[in-house]
């Protein structure tokens, strides 16, 4: 977190994830940048980045804002950014009763689940406990809603595994496979960005369009559930160049990219080293 990194260093997994991420935002009308979602925020401000003008309005839901304004990624004060390059600011009321419906088919934003499976369907709300019983979380409010005007429909793990990429999830929160047929374009499509690869969903089932630098095969088809077709799948395109330097000289110097990597006291060490550089910055 917050390291340095040498000019010509090869892209990491955070900095591949938000390049594939940011593929599927670049002719997005609004993201949504989530509570506290940094991949999102930040392959959002990439997005935003490659396409230049014609790129996409960010919705911060903390702020209500729509901003147009490049800027740079911040965890903690991301709101305060948001407010500071506001092209418009909006009352809950408005944005929830006369925005969002207009958005059909024009929002995107990627949505971490606790769990996804082999059909595309969501979890973000409860979990079997290893005793027996649920675990109950916080889940994203209005996701099938979300599931329902957001096309493609985009997702992504930080880290892949049988836990969170299942067979078939604990509880259904939203199914976006069911709420949209795919067709010729992307507007109908599920997405799914991991630390491995990515993958599409349809009515059909679901395949891997492609397959990151320097991932194992069988490691790959361990972690990937048995019904996801795997087979011939390319590699992952690499970042452009200039576009990464750009990444990691402007759009994300302080890695807001990594915290969804770091987990427990790692993660709390992270946040505050983050904190502290996020104080020490000038700009808004």
């Amino acid at each position: 977190m917050l390291r340095s990194d040498p000019i010509d260093a090869p892209p990491d997994i955070a900095e591949t994830m938000v390049f594939a991420m940011s593929e599927w935002l670049l002719d997005a009308e609004v993201v949504q940048l989530g509570l506290a979602s940094a991949l999102n925020q930040v392959a959002a401000l990439l997005a935003q980045a490659r396409a230049g003008e014609r790129g996409p309005a960010l919705e911060d839901p903390a702020a209500l804002t729509l901003v147009r304004r490049p800027r740079q990624a911040f965890l903690a004060r991301s709101e305060r950014a948001a407010l500071a390059g506001a092209t418009r600011r909006f009352e809950a009321p408005e944005w929830i009763e006369q925005m969002m419906p207009a958005l059909a088919g024009r929002v995107r934003q990627f949505v971490r689940p606790l769990q996804i499976d082999a059909r595309g369907r969501i979890n973000t709300l409860r979990v079997a406990g290893r005793h027996g019983g649920h675990r109950r979380f916080a889940g994203l409010a209005g996701l099938a809603e979300l599931a329902e005007i957001a096309q493609p429909f985009l997702a992504y793990l930080p880290q892949q595994d049988r836990r969170s990429f299942v067979d078939a999830v604990d509880f259904v929160v939203a199914d976006p496979v069911a709420m949209h047929r795919a067709g010729e374009d992307r507007a109908g499509r599920v997405i799914l960005v991991t630390d491995l690869a990515v993958f599409e969903f349809a009515s059909g089932g679901a395949r891997a369009l492609s397959v990151h630098a320097g991932v194992d095969a069988a490691a790959l088809r361990q972690r990937t559930p048995a019904a996801v077709m795997l087979d011939a799948a390319p590699p992952t395109p690499p970042p452009d160049p200039a576009l990464l330097q750009r990444l990691r000289s402007n759009i994300d110097p302080r890695r807001v990219r990594d915290i969804e990597f770091a987990s427990g006291a790692a993660r709390r060490e992270a946040l505050l080293r983050l904190h502290a550089a996020e104080a020490a910055c000038t700009q808004p």
